[in-house]
């Protein structure tokens, strides 16, 4: 789990160096936040 989460953190960084703000960049993150969020409900629910 806390290798997901650190690769997810790092390509959130890329993403906001790397993308200009727009509507394009807000799906990005939305995404990002979506699959760090599966990561975290997946081993809430292994316990």
């Amino acid at each position: 789990m806390l290798v997901a989460l650190v690769v997810l953190g790092l390509l959130a960084v890329m993403v906001w160096q790397t993308m200009e703000p727009g509507k394009y960049r807000s799906l990005t993150w939305i995404l990002i936040g979506f699959f760090a969020f599966r990561v975290v409900l997946g081993r809430l629910s292994s316990r």
